[in-house]
């Protein structure tokens, strides 16, 4: 089954749209003659016109004839890559930002992946498991689950990072039904924990997470994270994208412990008019920038 990154995906187009981002999918050819796919972002900025921006696509394309397809395309404006792949572009290309990676969990059956956890991450489900945490898959209410954004919010100012706007996150849920679910963890009838992920098939995507002193105390979040990956493999999807590994450490160790793998992206490229490719080589940015 092909891969279906988030920023690819059909859900993600529904909620472009709703919002006014004009959306464009093409289907460039594959080797085999079967069809890729490539969402466009297209944004009409006041006294500048349109910009373009493609994110983790084109899908299901070799790396090469993705860049060969890239180069091709025929846009009005200027096109920014958020490329999906860690081959370098060919000449004419102005990198914005260095690559960073994912981590990306294969979906499979349960004995499988409990048996590819770290054992530091086993004992702390084990843990999780032996307490009196109850846990439960929710589809995502705005009304609802207001303290679970209420939460992110303050989370995300103590640790300095942004997530989207509430206003998209709403919109993905109300365009795509169902798609937005939340796990909470309790202890009696008190939240500890709660994650929010999107679903858009065959991945799903972990957007959110939100735990308390009590939580942690248990290993709530090892738990939620459990039940929603038995939860999607149950219903066939077969990748969890996980999200950037870009910290802090702990963050990045109770990824990559749950059994998920590193992915290297390609960073983010502007490519120049059709005039200057060919004047200049493809330009990186200092190594230490971030995308």
């Amino acid at each position: 089954m092909p891969a279906n990154p988030l920023p690819q995906s059909d859900a993600y187009a529904n909620a472009l749209r709703a919002l006014g981002t004009r959306v464009l999918i093409d289907a460039p050819m594959q080797r085999d003659g079967t069809l890729a796919r490539c969402l466009i972002q297209t944004r009409v900025l006041p006294f500048f016109g349109p910009v373009n921006l493609i994110s983790r696509g084109p899908v299901g394309l070799h790396p090469d004839d993705s860049w060969a397809y890239l180069k091709d395309l025929d846009l009005k404006g200027p096109l920014i890559v958020n490329a999906g792949h860690a081959t370098a572009p060919p000449s004419g290309h102005i990198r914005l930002a260095a690559p960073k990676r994912i981590a990306l969990l294969s979906l499979a059956n349960p004995d499988q992946m409990r048996a590819e956890l770290h054992q530091k991450w086993r004992n702390a489900l084990c843990k999780a498991e032996r307490s009196s945490l109850t846990v439960q898959v929710q589809s995502f209410s705005p009304n609802a689950h207001r303290w679970l954004i209420t939460h992110d919010r303050a989370q995300q100012k103590v640790r300095r990072y942004r997530s989207w706007p509430t206003r998209l996150l709403e919109t993905f849920a109300q365009e795509n039904p169902g798609q937005v679910r939340v796990v909470v963890a309790r202890l009696g009838k008190t939240p500890v924990a709660a994650m929010l992920f999107l679903c858009h098939r065959p991945w799903a995507t972990y957007h959110l997470g939100v735990t308390t002193p009590e939580g942690r105390s248990v290993a709530a979040h090892q738990l939620t994270l459990w039940h929603m990956v038995h939860w999607l493999a149950a219903r066939g999807y077969t990748t969890l994208d996980l999200g950037l590994l870009t910290g802090p450490d702990s963050l990045d160790r109770f990824k990559l412990r749950s059994g998920a793998t590193a992915r290297t992206l390609g960073g983010t490229w502007l490519r120049l008019p059709k005039g200057l490719r060919r004047q200049f080589p493809s330009i990186h940015s200092p190594s230490g920038q971030k995308a």
